[in-house]
């Protein structure tokens, strides 16, 4: 989908967690001194598909309409319903 996605992503994520080192030793004064963390980013060629194929398991649940909103809902009550996913207390 994206030239080079993975190594860019793995590229950024590295720069992220590195900085994230160097401020928690800026901030303990250089007594704790952490550990480099090895990021390896792992891509798939069916991964452009994964949110569809996530969707489909959890319509094919008995648990769907239970966690799903519908239109009325969302008119009844705006954009705030969309803040909480009702999928992950529902589904056990």
């Amino acid at each position: 989908m994206f030239r080079d996605f993975g190594r860019r992503l793995q590229r950024d994520l590295k720069r992220v967690v590195d900085a994230r080192l160097r401020l928690r030793q800026e901030l303990s004064g250089g007594r704790i001194k952490p550990r480099p963390v090895e990021v390896q980013v792992i891509t798939h060629h069916m991964q452009r598909f994964a949110v569809w194929f996530g969707g489909s398991m959890l319509a094919s649940t008995p648990a769907f309409l239970q966690a799903c909103h519908t239109k009325r809902d969302y008119e009844e009550r705006g954009p705030s319903i969309c803040r909480h996913s009702p999928v992950f207390g529902v589904l056990s």
